[in-house]
């Protein structure tokens, strides 16, 4: 979900979980304040935030990935 450069991983290091739970982007909404202010003019909502907040969603609740999950789950 990150760089593919990036080394995270395999240092140990979940950048998603990170993200969502030590620095709250599970409470960030989409109203862009953080884009309005940013003196650099980064648009984070658009460009991270709203698709990294899409994909938790579709692996949480995509039906497909659920079936798979369970399928999985009673194969092992």
């Amino acid at each position: 979900d990150m760089h593919p450069l990036d080394a995270a991983e395999e240092s140990g290091l979940d950048r998603k979980k990170t993200a969502q739970d030590e620095h709250g982007l599970g409470y960030c909404n989409i109203t862009k304040c953080c884009t309005e202010v940013c003196p650099e003019g980064i648009k984070i909502t658009d460009n991270a935030l709203i698709p990294l907040k899409e994909r938790a969603v579709d692996r949480k609740y995509d039906p497909l990935v659920w079936l798979g999950s369970k399928i999985r789950r009673r194969s092992t």
